[in-house]
């Protein structure tokens, strides 16, 4: 350990861990043990030993997302502030809480607006080709089928922790060293690469698919960070987006819905989420 750094660009001090001075090999670390953290219980097959031992019940979705969110909480609260310099100081949570953005920003009207753009764009940019397309489910029997509306409450963890992680911890370590863009473009490319993890669940060109729409919905996510210095307004949006691909969305496209749901998120939703934002 070494000695502490002067805050850049309006972020707290750090101390001088190696990852701290070395933010590209930090960010790497990021996705590794962020991916491993959210995705061990399917690697584990967490569900079905759980459902094994108590039957196959709503319970049991509850039980994983409760260990998914301590493991959640485990890397993001514990082992990478550890590993980034940001424990073993009086009052750690507080300045750990700033560096990673978990405020309401210094012009909170600003972070809710931006906030409200978001989400707002990205509910009309997929509701609306959905309906279009008549690929919109919103009624109650669909949502009830195998508990699919859980993941109204499944969708908090990444919404959470992954946020945590890029758009608060990585972006801004990165941006201790690098200028903004910059920041903004590895976060978004190392989210993106996080989601083939998904392989575990989903074929190889789904994924791919993923992994894309990560890395291009990324770059607002990080651009909405760094303008609002909070990552309130992307922790909202991912939850949102997680929701409405989940919940309203029919399972089953053809390629002529997907490649437009696609478009609308990869291209449309980056694009004027950036220029509502900037203007």
């Amino acid at each position: 350990m070494a000695v502490t750094t002067g805050p850049r660009r309006g972020l707290p001090a750090v101390r001088n861990t190696w990852f701290a001075t070395h933010p590209l090999s930090g960010a790497l670390l990021i996705t590794v043990l962020t991916g491993l953290g959210l995705q061990l219980t399917h690697m584990i097959d967490f569900q079905e030993r759980v459902a094994e031992l108590v039957g196959w019940t709503l319970r049991v979705r509850f039980i994983d997302f409760a260990f998914r969110n301590v493991l959640g909480a485990v890397v993001v609260l514990a082992v990478l502030p550890y590993l980034f310099g940001h424990l073993g100081r009086r009052e750690s949570f507080r300045p750990y809480r700033r560096h990673t953005r978990l405020v309401s920003g210094p012009t909170p009207r600003l972070t809710a607006a931006t906030a409200a753009t978001s989400v707002l764009t990205l509910t009309v940019l997929l509701v609306g080709p959905a309906s279009a397309l008549d690929v919109l489910r919103v009624d109650l029997e669909f949502w009830l089928e195998d508990s699919r509306w859980f993941i109204v409450i499944l969708s908090l963890v990444p919404g959470v922790w992954e946020e945590l992680a890029f758009r608060g911890l990585m972006l801004s370590s990165l941006q201790q060293r690098y200028h903004r863009w910059v920041a903004v473009f590895v976060t978004a490319f190392l989210f993106g690469l996080m989601h083939f993890t998904n392989l575990l669940l989903r074929e190889p060109g789904e994924v791919l698919f993923e992994v894309i729409m990560a890395m291009a919905v990324g770059i607002a996510w990080a651009y909405l960070t760094v303008k609002t210095g909070s990552v309130l307004p992307a922790m909202a949006s991912h939850y949102l987006i997680n929701v409405l691909i989940g919940l309203a969305l029919d399972p089953v496209l053809s390629e002529t819905a997907s490649a437009i749901i696609f478009g609308s998120v990869t291209i449309a939703y980056p694009v004027l989420t950036i220029v509502g934002v900037w203007w």
